[in-house]
């Protein structure tokens, strides 16, 4: 099954072993672009900062202002160089084109989860 996997270049991706330390360690922001409907069905990766914006709504979301990305989704928007954010989704199709996204718009260091959430949740770090 093609799930359209942007090459990302290596800084840009992290293995589902390595985000378990980060979120262990670090204050990080994970961001699920699947479908509310896929997270409801399968679950989510429980971290101290999260967020589900589906793909469709992501570039709309990180254009608006702090105040409102605040409002909408109760955390302040993503800043910086972004090394602190992790995209995913179920395979990494729509998390690597997120990741092509927020590049874009600034956030040079935010990261894909290889294999997305399916390869996370079968290394035994999920909820």
């Amino acid at each position: 099954m093609a799930h359209n996997i942007v090459d990302l270049p290596v800084e840009q991706r992290i293995k589902p072993a390595d985000l378990k330390k980060k979120i262990e360690t670090d204050d990080i922001l994970v961001i699920d672009v699947r479908n509310k409907s896929e997270v409801d069905a399968s679950g989510t990766i429980e971290t101290k900062r999260n967020l589900n914006i589906p793909f469709p709504e992501l570039e709309s979301a990180l254009n608006l202002a702090n105040s409102d990305f605040k409002s909408q989704y109760g955390l302040d928007k993503p800043s910086g160089d972004g090394s602190d954010v992790v995209f995913h989704c179920m395979h990494g199709g729509r998390g690597s084109r997120a990741v092509v996204i927020a590049d874009k718009l600034g956030l040079k260091k935010a990261k894909n989860l290889e294999g997305g959430y399916s390869d996370y949740s079968k290394s035994g770090s999920w909820l």
